[in-house]
Parts: structure tokens; C-alpha cells; sequence
């Protein structure tokens, strides 16, 4: 049987969904200085580990985003 959950206040939503968005814009935009400019990451970095942290980011917050719009959202 499939939870039903009710429309949340289009206030909360609209501020749930604007900080998800602001994540993934700021970890996709670390990802390209870091692909365009790599000396802005110092030698001793694990480059490609920074960009899976950065990866994990984007898809935990569109992964919350798919949640809210699909449980909570009219809107």
C-alpha cells in the first residue's frame, strides 16, 4: 500500500527545492573549475576523490528533489 502524503506549504517547498537546486549548481560548478583549472587544486589532492564527494552531492540532492516533488509537491 503506497503512503499518501499531503501537499506541503508552498513556502517550505519552494525553499526545500531552491536549496537542492543551490547545491547541485555549486558542486557541478566546483567540478568544472577543478576540470578547467586543476592548479586551483593543490598537488597532494585526490583530484578524482574531490570529484566523487562533489558526484555524491549532486545525486543526494537530486535524489531529495525526486522525493519532495513526487511526495510533497503540487507545486
Amino acid at each position: 500500500m503506497a503512503t499518501e502524503y499531503k501537499p506541503m506549504r508552498s513556502d517550505i517547498f519552494t525553499v526545500l527545492v531552491r536549496r537542492y537546486e543551490a547545491a547541485i549548481m555549486d558542486a557541478q560548478l566546483k567540478i568544472d573549475l577543478i576540470n578547467e583549472q586543476p592548479q586551483l587544486i593543490p598537488e597532494h589532492v585526490d583530484v578524482t576523490g574531490e570529484i566523487d564527494k562533489l558526484l555524491k552531492v549532486i545525486a543526494s540532492n537530486k535524489d531529495r528533489l525526486a522525493v519532495l516533488r513526487q511526495d510533497y509537491g503540487t507545486n
